[in-house]
């Protein structure tokens, strides 16, 4: 049975484009309506019932949000779909919430769809996603907040919260103010990407560190970092001089 979809976006020739590629690309997928706002979407969703929405973050009249705050429970599955926006993609990552980058490319849609099929997440989980994602829209660097997805459970993170992140091969383990060490199954370069603009610094192939939690720097042949919570982290020789640098323009 193919999953029926609506698509939310103001700009008629985005609609059509996305709408084209779903056809070529996504056999499973249906697009059976396309809103170019809140209004219409909103009349859309309850005639056709969809489950999945693709939805345009910022539009003339109202964000996605918008749409989204009129239901207690949403009743379908949403893939965001953005221009780019530094911001707005910081954001969603941050939160873990899938999303399409345009100008759309076949490579992410299909691996979008693939990845709707296997998303069970339970409302409660999204909620909170949804709701880390409107405050990182508009919190500072560190308010912001981190979502941490692992095979059971779901974590909440202030960023200023996080200590440090280490490498566990292709997993990443973040160890947090209150001791906690949380399993993540992303690499540590996702995790360098998305919070070295909020305040971290890859300082060795294996740690990311929170600039925040810096106490001590002690010279080396790369040097040692001790950090608030006692830890002794090393600092590699060739990345000294980038985190003397990056530590300088932080503080």
């Amino acid at each position: 049975m193919r999953t029926k979809a609506l698509i939310v976006d103001d700009e008629e020739s985005a609609r059509k484009a996305l709408s084209n590629m779903l056809e070529y690309y996504c056999k499973e997928v249906e697009v059976v309506g396309m809103a170019a706002n809140i209004t219409e979407a909103q009349s859309l969703i309850k005639e056709l019932e969809p489950g999945v929405v693709f939805l345009d973050i910022q539009m003339p009249g109202g964000n996605g949000f918008v749409l989204l705050k009129k239901y207690r429970q949403i009743p379908f599955k949403v893939i965001f779909v953005t221009a780019y926006d530094q911001f707005a993609l910081r954001a969603l990552k941050l939160s873990a919430i899938d999303y399409l980058l345009k100008p759309l490319s076949p490579r992410d849609l299909i691996k979008a769809i693939e990845k709707l099929g296997q998303r069970l997440e339970v409302e409660e989980r999204f909620d909170q996603q949804l709701s880390a994602m409107e405050d990182n829209m508009k919190a500072e660097r560190q308010q912001q907040k981190i979502i941490l997805n692992t095979s059971g459970s779901m974590y909440v993170l202030r960023v200023e919260d996080v200590i440090r992140c280490e490498a566990d091969e292709n997993y990443t383990r973040i160890l947090d103010l209150k001791g906690k060490a949380i399993l993540v199954a992303k690499t540590l370069k996702e995790f360098d990407e998305m919070l070295s603009p909020l305040g971290f610094c890859r300082i060795h192939q294996s740690h990311l560190i929170n600039l925040d939690h810096v106490i001590t720097y002690e010279k080396g042949a790369g040097g040692m970092v001790i950090l608030s919570n006692k830890e002794r982290i090393p600092v590699s020789g060739r990345r000294r001089e980038f985190f003397l640098n990056s530590l300088r323009k932080y503080l």
